[in-house]
């Protein structure tokens, strides 16, 4: 594993939720309970209302300063906080032991990280019209979302405020392909501050998939991060998924693996 490459992922990953949580907290009375704070050069953040491991995460060193990201999973624990590790798979056991506390790995919650130079990934031809989101297709972007990621009723709102109002932050764009003028698909990519496109989620309505609306979602991403002179372009998969088929067939080569892990109660 390249430590440098892999800590750049890890920092545009980092910077595209909490952009997205950021957006959440921008509405007006922050009804949903957003909040972003910092572990020292870590950004952290925490969404009340949506208790998901996007949303809830402590970053920090566990190697020069474990202890001050284990005292802030402790002091969070009502978030239902987790922290991000990374490394080769066969490193990230089910159990680690960080300043003296046992964290535990979560359940489905392992994932491969992607990338490569900008120059060397492949653009793969289709014939979709993809444009970027209005105010109209963002919406229905969130419902297509949200569906798509089963989210709870609950929860459904701060998520869909996630992805702010198009003038929220230029540097986070939403992409979309629409069929008989609804949106089937779409994508969101996030041009971060170390010059890494990160290729965010996206999502399929249910019964259009099999038709390669994520591949062309990739390559106009990557096309457009070009445009705007990203360096590297990089994304988050599940170790068995088409999407990662789909990235590596774009040149995304995989780097390393995060799991995020929760403290235990003593």
């Amino acid at each position: 594993m390249d430590v440098i490459n892999a800590t750049a992922i890890e920092t545009a990953e980092r910077e595209y939720l909490r952009a997205r949580v950021r957006n959440v907290g921008q509405i007006e009375g922050n009804p949903y309970g957003a909040r972003i704070f910092a572990n020292g050069a870590f950004p952290c953040f925490q969404v009340k209302a949506a208790p998901s491991p996007m949303f809830n995460r402590i970053h920090g060193d566990v190697s020069a300063e474990p202890q001050a990201m284990v005292d802030l999973l402790q002091q969070n624990a009502a978030y239902s906080v987790v922290t991000p590790l990374f490394g080769a798979v066969s490193s990230l056991e089910p159990f680690m032991s960080v300043a003296g506390r046992r964290l535990e790995r979560l359940k489905g919650w392992t994932h491969m990280q992607l990338a490569c130079a900008i120059e060397h990934a492949t653009l793969g031809q289709h014939a979709f019209d993809i444009q970027e989101a209005t105010p109209q297709s963002l919406l229905a972007f969130t419902e297509v979302h949200a569906s798509g990621f089963h989210t709870k009723p609950a929860q459904r709102a701060a998520s869909q405020a996630s992805f702010g109002n198009l003038h929220t932050n230029d540097a986070l764009k939403i992409y979309v392909i629409q069929e008989a003028d609804k949106v089937v698909a779409g994508a969101s990519l996030y041009l971060a501050s170390n010059g890494v496109a990160y290729l965010g989620t996206a999502v399929t309505q249910k019964g259009m998939r099999g038709r390669g609306f994520h591949a062309a979602l990739i390559a106009h991403r990557i096309a457009q991060a070009r445009e705007q002179g990203a360096v590297t372009v990089a994304a988050t998969a599940l170790a068995s998924s088409q999407s990662r088929r789909n990235l590596q067939r774009a040149g995304l080569h995989v780097s390393h693996a995060q799991s995020l892990y929760r403290l235990l109660e003593n």
